[in-house]
């Protein structure tokens, strides 16, 4: 790779791998949101923290000095993937440049993550829905995939000493039959629904399975990103919605690779101490209108959207938008969520989850 001084890294207006390959870049630096969803990762990989990156205290993850990070975010072309517009006042900056590459979760912070993912398999087989699956996605649309999540997760949730080694067996089997699958051909709601199904099972083998079920999971934590990456990609190429079931989608898929890494993150953070995915959660994108995930007929969605449009924000903005008192108004179960890895337990009045 040719030597570039720093002088000359400042100006550039493209990441290094897509200015090298002459490809169109949306200007994110050191790598782009088509690099990151590509898996097209150097220095940041998700799951090693190189030797320049030593993990960061939790005091470390709230802010740098702004005017230090400026970075050149005009004319960026994957709307999916960036703010529209910035919560914050201040110039338009890349959260990337701002959050360090790890950090390490204080336990209360691991305390409320940990109680409330593992709460999603039940909530799931309970009302059909978590914090990054619509109520009403799986109406019209049943994959097998969730077929196959409900029958299994509906039997781990009524499992009794003397059937769980059949539940897991069972578990075990739908898990493999499911990795087993090839989505590079796949719809955007199949590899949806696919990276749902892994999901719900990784919660229950990562966090409350036995010494196997945790070693069958981690070897297809993997899997589960590459499948990320792609719905990444895929949803990049999204137009605005304009029906309440494609704006269901759309921000689904969008909380879904949040919580992919979320759920990676923490079981990384109790595994080796700290959570190296801080980078690479802060340029993902949601709607910050929560109020609208809560709908639930298409007409209600119309009404609301109109008066409370549904603009996207970067993760890392949402968090620092907060906390310097740009985003009144009482904060829901989800963004409390969203909160708590970024400002821990100072903040734990305000952030304190319910149940």
């Amino acid at each position: 790779m040719a030597y570039r001084s720093p002088s000359a890294r400042s100006r550039q207006k493209s990441c290094i791998a897509c200015a090298e390959g002459k490809r169109r870049c949306n200007r994110q630096t050191p790598e782009c949101s088509r690099c990151l969803a590509q898996g097209l990762l150097q220095s940041s990989h998700l799951l090693e923290a190189g030797p320049e990156s030593p993990p960061a205290s939790s005091e470390t993850l709230l802010f740098m000095p702004l005017d230090q990070f400026y970075i050149d975010d005009t004319n960026v072309g994957i709307p999916w993937l960036t703010p529209m517009p910035s919560l914050l006042s201040i110039p338009s900056l890349s959260p990337a440049a701002i959050y360090p590459e790890t950090t390490i979760l204080d336990k209360w912070s691991t305390n409320q993550l940990l109680r409330n993912i593992k709460s999603y398999p039940q909530e799931f087989v309970i009302s059909r829905k978590t914090p990054f699956i619509h109520s009403r996605l799986y109406d019209a649309y049943l994959p097998d995939a969730i077929q196959d999540a409900f029958t299994v997760l509906a039997a781990y949730s009524i499992k009794t000493s003397e059937t769980e080694d059949l539940v897991f067996r069972i578990l075990e089997s739908k898990t493999t039959g499911l990795v087993e699958q090839d989505i590079h051909t796949s719809t955007l709601p199949q590899i949806l629904a696919a990276v749902h199904a892994l999901m719900l099972f990784q919660i229950v083998q990562l966090f409350d399975g036995d010494i196997r079920q945790r070693s069958l999971a981690e070897q297809h934590m993997d899997i589960l990103r590459i499948w990320a990456f792609q719905l990444q990609e895929r949803a990049a190429s999204l137009t605005p919605a304009i029906t309440w079931q494609e704006w269901i989608v759309a921000e689904s898929a969008r909380r879904t690779i949040i919580f992919v890494m979320m759920i990676e993150g923490l079981y990384l953070s109790l595994k080796t101490g700290c959570c190296p995915n801080v980078k690479a959660m802060s340029i993902l994108p949601f709607t910050s209108k929560t109020t609208l995930w809560d709908l639930g007929t298409s007409a209600s969605w119309f009404e609301e959207s109109d008066r409370l449009p549904s603009e996207t924000v970067l993760y890392g903005d949402f968090a620092r938008g907060w906390q310097e008192g740009q985003l009144p108004g009482r904060l829901d179960g989800f963004q409390k969520l969203l909160l708590i890895p970024c400002l821990g337990e100072r903040y734990s009045e305000q952030l304190e989850l319910d149940g």
